[in-house]
């Protein structure tokens, strides 16, 4: 029998821990029976997953290397990112909202942060979280969204009244990093970039082509700010992995969008 320490079966939330997984070791976080996250607790630079290292890509290629960044992330999964800011970038200041306490606690009861990470933590709906602080807070320089219950991300954190209210936790040139899962035909990805692109003047996208070309599971991130973006910077961080990477501005973006629609409140589920 393994481990009880490495299984969570919470009133709202199953998880486990799974150990020595990754080209140099660490442990998956699965939840509900989905990968949801990697973590190597001795090396926060080993990001494993594609995903995440396309998200620390726009947050490397946006802003100097080692300076300290005020950063909000909506969604926890293992810390990965907050992880890596913080060895990255030292004296950096992060904020997460998470809606399971039990899922964080046991995340944080078997891989603890270290001393000198800087961070604080509100357990509530991400949403709520936003249009709650935006009244009293502000001056984010970057927001990532990663928000999924297994494998489905919530449409209430999607629409454009979300991403207006997340601008107002903004500073006027900060970036907001949005993780999306490439469901059948992209529609999930195309739809939350049309919806970005309703919200924001800059907006890109970051994926493996032969997901682009919906020839495989994976990832887009999406990356939107009211100030130019990077792209020369930013692909030169991401295009590191084990498979190329392709990034998607311009008209290349307008046309991975096609005619998705823009999410909006109140809008008919499909």
């Amino acid at each position: 029998m393994g481990d009880p320490r490495l299984q969570l079966d919470g009133e709202q939330v199953r998880a486990r821990l799974l150990p020595e997984r990754g080209t140099h070791g660490g442990y998956s976080l699965v939840v509900e029976g989905t990968t949801q996250s990697h973590v190597n607790p001795l090396d926060p630079l080993d990001l494993q997953l594609e995903y995440t290292r396309l998200m620390a890509a726009v947050v490397d290629g946006c802003r100097e290397a080692g300076r300290p960044l005020r950063v909000l992330h909506l969604g926890a999964g293992a810390l990965t990112i907050p992880r890596y800011v913080a060895a990255t970038r030292p004296g950096s200041v992060q904020h997460v909202v998470e809606l399971h306490r039990e899922l964080l606690d046991f995340v944080l009861g078997v891989l603890p942060l270290d001393d000198d990470v800087e961070l604080t933590v509100e357990f509530d709906d991400g949403r709520a979280a936003v249009e709650r602080a935006a009244r009293t807070r502000g001056g984010y320089d970057v927001a990532i969204v990663d928000v999924f219950s297994g494998s489905i991300s919530p449409r209430h954190m999607s629409t454009v009244e979300f991403f207006e209210a997340l601008v107002q936790l903004l500073a006027p040139d900060a970036v907001i990093v949005v993780n999306t899962l490439a469901t059948a035909g992209l529609a999930m990805s195309r739809e939350v970039a049309a919806t970005l692109g309703s919200t924001l003047s800059e907006v890109i996208a970051l994926a493996s082509p032969a997901v682009v070309e919906d020839a495989s599971l994976g990832n887009v991130v999406l990356a939107a700010s009211a100030s130019p973006l990077p792209a020369v910077e930013i692909i030169r961080h991401a295009d590191t992995g084990p498979r190329p990477i392709e990034l998607l501005a311009g008209e290349a973006f307008t046309a991975f969008v096609g005619d998705a629609p823009v999410r909006r409140d109140g809008d008919p589920l499909d």
